[in-house]
């Protein structure tokens, strides 16, 4: 028994350095490799256990179309640690899509055939951990889903998220 409680202090003291990270930059580089999913993301740290994140994200359709978005997000950590464990909170954004030109007529590119920015407002929750030696490799993974103003909702996949924490 005092074996596991004395691993489970050490563990715990090295982990203290995380939480003087105020900031992490990610990217999904699997959507890169597999897919034409591009996105990437900034988090800082707000308070102790609020941290605030800007994403952009785009998929290419092709021809000329696709799929952009750009969010602001608030991530609340319960463990008092940010950018490890557990994480949920609102996210708020703006959405397009554009159509491929050989697809559509350009009279029809407007709000009111679907096409154009809408606003859209949502919830996350995910689970991030801090790697390494000195805890700056970042890796996340999370979902969600997010109402589009007078469209349908769409999901958030947070498929898996790299990056550094700094």
């Amino acid at each position: 028994l005092l074996t596991v409680t004395t691993t489970g202090i050490a563990q715990e003291s090295t982990g203290s350095q995380s939480a003087s990270y105020r900031q992490v930059v990610s990217a999904n580089p699997f959507g890169w490799i597999l897919l034409p999913w591009y996105n990437a993301e900034y988090e800082r740290r707000v308070a102790e256990r609020i941290t605030v994140a800007l994403s952009g994200s785009e998929i290419d359709w092709g021809d000329g179309g696709g799929f952009y978005s750009v969010n602001a997000a608030f991530r609340y950590y319960p463990s008092g640690t940010p950018f490890r464990g557990f994480y949920l909170g609102p996210r708020i954004g703006v959405f397009w899509e554009s159509p491929g030109l050989d697809d559509v007529e350009l009279s029809r590119y407007d709000a009111e055939a679907g096409f154009g920015p809408r606003l859209g407002l949502g919830f996350e929750m995910g689970y991030a951990w801090l790697l390494g030696a000195e805890r700056h490799l970042s890796i996340s993974v999370g979902g969600g889903a997010t109402r589009i103003f007078d469209s349908t909702p769409i999901p958030v996949i947070r498929l898996v998220n790299v990056g550094w924490a700094f």
